[in-house]
C-alpha cells in the first residue's frame, strides 16, 4: 500500500478528549500519515496542547484560527493537506489501531474514491457501547456512489457522518467539494453530495470508530434558533443539489431533512416561533409542493393534524 494519509482533526475546547483521540492516531498500524490539528479558536488550552503534540511528533501540523465552526476548520485542513488520501476525525472520538490501514487497503484494492465502514456509539456517562447507531445491516459491494446511496437509503441503512468516510484527495480536486460554513448539520449535506459525486465507493464491514456522546455534544444539546436556521438551510441546499444533479438524492433522504427542519422549529419557544412564522410557512409549502416526498406523516406535519384530518375526510367523500 502506498500514499500519504492526511488526518484532519478540528479542535475546539477539546482538552478533556484530545489526548485519547491523538493517541489512537499515533497507535495506527499505518504510519505514513500527516496529522493536521486545526485549533478553531479554543479557549480551554486545547491550542497549547496541539502545539505540544507538534513539538513531540513531526507528523503533527497545527493551524490556529478564529472560531468558525467545524466546517470552517475542516476546510482549512483540506486546503493545507498534502496527502493522497483524506480522513476527518472528530477530536472527542477515537479510532481502532487498524482503521487507516484497512481503509487505505480497500481504497487501493477497489480503486474507490470513498470508503465507508462501521462505528460504535459510546455513551460516555454509562459507558454503554452500541452497534446499532452506525453499523450497517448489509455488506455492500463496491459501486457508483449515487446508486449505492439510493440502495442504502431504501434500506434505512445510510449514515452521514463525515468521519465515517475515507476519501481520495483527487476526489476533492475533481469535485471542488467543500463544507458549508456557519451552520450545523453540515454532515447531512456533505455526505449526500460526496456519495452522489463519487465514481466508486467501497465498504469495510468492520467497527473501527468510537463515536462518543456527552453532555456538550451538538447532538444532545438543546435546540436553538441556530438549529432551525441550519436545518432549513441544509434542507434547501440538499434539494437544490439534487435538482442540479438529475434528482440524485432519494426522496426519503429529502424527507429526512424536512423532518429535521420541522422538528427544530417545533422545539423553539413560542416567541421565537412567531419570529420565523413566514419562513416556516414557506418551508411547509415547499415540502407540500414536492408532495411531501410521498410521506403521509410528513404531509400531516406540514398541514397540521386538524387540517390534515379534514383534507383526508374530503378525499374519502369525493375520491
Amino acid at each position: 500500500m502506498n500514499g500519504l494519509i492526511s488526518v484532519i482533526i478540528p479542535v475546539y475546547n477539546a482538552a478533556s478528549y484530545l489526548d485519547d483521540c491523538l493517541q489512537s492516531v499515533f497507535a495506527q498500524t499505518c504510519e505514513h500519515t500527516e496529522i493536521l490539528l486545526v485549533d478553531d479558536g479554543s479557549t480551554d488550552g486545547s491550542g497549547a496542547m496541539c502545539d505540544a503534540f507538534a513539538e513531540r511528533d513531526p507528523r503533527v501540523k497545527v493551524f490556529h484560527k478564529e472560531n468558525g465552526g467545524a466546517s470552517s476548520a475542516r476546510n482549512v485542513g483540506l486546503r493545507e493537506a498534502t496527502g493522497d488520501y483524506i480522513y476527518f476525525l472528530d477530536s472527542d472520538d477515537h479510532i481502532d489501531p487498524t482503521l487507516l490501514e484497512k481503509l487505505l487497503g480497500s481504497a487501493e484494492e477497489n480503486d474507490a474514491e470513498l470508503v465507508f465502514f462501521d462505528a460504535y456509539a459510546v455513551d460516555t456517562d454509562s459507558g454503554r457501547v452500541s452497534e446499532s447507531n452506525y453499523g450497517h445491516r448489509e455488506r455492500y459491494q463496491p459501486e457508483e456512489g449515487k446508486a449505492l446511496m439510493r440502495r442504502m437509503v431504501e434500506n434505512k441503512d445510510f449514515h452521514m457522518g463525515v468521519w465515517q468516510l475515507f476519501y481520495k484527495k483527487s476526489f476533492f480536486d475533481r469535485t471542488k467539494l467543500t463544507f458549508v460554513e456557519g451552520i450545523i448539520y453540515e454532515d447531512f449535506l456533505f455526505a449526500c453530495q460526496a456519495y452522489c459525486l463519487a465514481k466508486k465507493v467501497s465498504y469495510v464491514p468492520e467497527f473501527l470508530y468510537y463515536r462518543q456522546y456527552h453532555a456538550n455534544s451538538v447532538m444532545t444539546a438543546k435546540k436553538t434558533m441556530k438549529n432551525f436556521i441550519s436545518a432549513e438551510t441544509v434542507y434547501y441546499a440538499v434539494r437544490a443539489f439534487s435538482e442540479q444533479n438529475d434528482n440524485a438524492v432519494p426522496d426519503a433522504y429529502l424527507a429526512r431533512g424536512a423532518y429535521n427542519a420541522l422538528t427544530c422549529y417545533e422545539a423553539l419557544p413560542a416567541d421565537e416561533k412567531k419570529s420565523v412564522s413566514e419562513r416556516i410557512g414557506a418551508l411547509r409549502r415547499d415540502i407540500l409542493a414536492h408532495n411531501g416526498y410521498s410521506d403521509p406523516a410528513l404531509k400531516m406535519r406540514c398541514y397540521g393534524k386538524a387540517l390534515w384530518a379534514a383534507r383526508r375526510a374530503v378525499q374519502k367523500l369525493f375520491g
